[in-house]
């Protein structure tokens, strides 16, 4: 049975008077002192809290990182934000916009970010700004990411995102505020394991957490070597705005590289001294693993579907687990929980 806590709260601290987990001690912080998170855009000096980075999104799910912290899941449960009995309305299946994060880098969030910390807060994308949000904050603890896809936004009529399909709801906290949630925060700090990281996933996070030599955002560039190792098989990556620039790229070059990579991965080694830090880092990431993360997996295996060489002989991926069938009952009540969520909403405008 999923655990439940119950948390009173109030107005939080500033941002530089809670302890940061050690897991986000080498994020930047901004000029206010907020941590600089993974999934949020990120060109120097233009940090937007109100947003989401579709292309840090797509990276987050390849490499299976805490969309806070940018360090790796592990065995730990990952969570995602709602807001009060938005849950119970998702359905068997429930699909977030977000990334999901650690339960100490979501209770931290809790604390310090301004569009999740206060009740007062005011939401902060140009679709939303100014409204006020919810009372209830709800933390929601999952087993595991499902599925990783673009859909339609709710909220951007005609533009598309990456959607997290969770599984295995375990634990949720309901919190009214931050200022209280303190001592959930501690004991999560307490019980805090220490990630231990390898030289390929230390070169992924520096790069993360930091502007490209030239001043890009670093994710930007990141997501195109993603989709070289297996990204650019994410379920209607195409239909996603933000990934135009490489789904539209000339000869298709991004699919073909992954296409290759999947009949030969030994192709992969020659990039790991190349001169474009992201696509080492990814192509040293992929030859190391011992297993990849049950997303790309997913991604990969949909792949070698979809692919043929010119002897119409498809890839095998030896070593892989084949993608999970999709319930399309649970799918279909899924879509039928959104759609009266959506239709209540309306009637309360």
């Amino acid at each position: 049975m999923p655990q439940e806590n119950v948390i009173q709260a109030g107005r939080g601290p500033r941002p530089t008077e809670v302890p940061a987990p050690a897991r986000c001690t080498h994020l930047r912080r901004d000029p206010r002192g907020y941590p600089i998170i993974a999934a949020i855009p990120q060109e120097p000096s233009k940090e937007d809290y109100g947003a989401l980075s579709e292309q840090r999104k797509l990276v987050v799910a390849t490499f299976d990182l805490c969309a806070i912290c940018t360090m790796p899941f592990r065995d730990e449960l990952r969570w995602q934000v709602t807001f009060d009995d938005q849950l119970q309305h998702m359905g068997e299946t429930p699909t977030f916009n977000e990334a999901p994060v650690h339960e100490v880098c979501a209770l931290y969030a809790a604390q310090v970010c301004p569009f999740v910390s206060s009740p007062h807060a005011r939401l902060g994308d140009a679709f939303r700004k100014g409204q006020r949000r919810p009372e209830t904050l709800v933390l929601t603890g999952f087993d595991r990411t499902a599925a990783v896809f673009g859909r339609d936004s709710e909220l951007q009529v005609g533009k598309a995102i990456l959607m997290f399909e969770m599984a295995g709801l375990h634990r949720t906290y309901h919190l009214t505020g931050a200022g209280d949630a303190r001592d959930a925060y501690e004991a999560a700090l307490r019980d805090e394991t220490r990630i231990e990281l390898d030289d390929s996933e230390r070169r992924i996070v520096d790069i993360l957490c930091a502007p490209t030599p030239e001043g890009e955002d670093s994710g930007a560039v990141m997501a195109g070597a993603a989709l070289f190792i297996g990204a650019a098989f994410c379920p209607q990556i195409r239909r996603v705005q933000a990934m135009k620039k490489f789904t539209q790229a000339r000869d298709d070059f991004y699919f073909q590289l992954a296409a290759n990579f999947l009949f030969q991965p030994d192709m992969m080694a020659k990039f790991e001294d190349g001169e474009d830090p992201s696509t080492a880092a990814a192509t040293s990431w992929f030859r190391t693993r011992e297993s990849l993360p049950v997303v790309l997996q997913q991604w990969r295996t949909d792949g070698a579907r979809r692919v043929r060489d010119v002897t119409g002989r498809r890839p095998r991926l030896p070593g892989t687990t084949p993608a999970a069938p999709r319930d399309e009952a649970a799918i279909r009540r899924r879509k039928e929980a959104e759609a009266a969520l959506r239709k209540a909403r309306r009637k309360k405008r």
